[in-house]
């Protein structure tokens, strides 16, 4: 079995979107039904993907590090980023890592404004369940 090694890599996010990805995981644990991501790492992946699927990748104009890539968990957010990456590239991807992430953050910077404005002023009582919503109306968001 392959295993790809994000060690050592630095996930980065557009400086002008940190004041979402705090927004929407500051006290979760306290009000899981508004800020529903408990940690960054998985708001990236959601946001990654809803870029992914709507085919919104935007390179990062001002780079911010806001965590380690081995946050991500192997055997389930690993193999999804990969995935993602490969939407753009062939299977070789998988023997870089840093395009991986690179590609990834492109894609997470696209679906992070998507992810903000659905669960900000969507349809639905409380941001947990927009999302939901969202989520539940688009087929295959791989």
């Amino acid at each position: 079995m392959l295993k790809i090694e994000f060690t050592n890599l630095r996930v980065f996010i557009d400086e002008s979107t940190h004041y979402i990805y705090k927004d929407l995981t500051d006290k979760a644990v306290d009000k899981a039904e508004d800020v529903p991501f408990v940690k960054m790492p998985d708001l990236f992946l959601a946001a990654a993907c809803v870029g992914a699927k709507e085919n919104s990748y935007k390179e990062l104009k001002s780079k911010r590090d806001i965590f380690v890539a081995d946050a991500f968990d192997s055997k389930i957010q690993i193999p999804i980023l990969v995935s993602l990456a490969m939407k753009k590239w062939d299977i070789d991807i998988i023997n870089d890592p840093k395009k991986i992430l690179t590609t990834c953050e492109c894609y997470a910077n696209g679906g992070i404004a998507i992810i903000y404005e659905t669960m900000k002023v969507g349809q639905g009582l409380r941001p947990l369940y927009r999302l939901a919503d969202f989520i539940s109306s688009k087929e295959n968001l791989l």
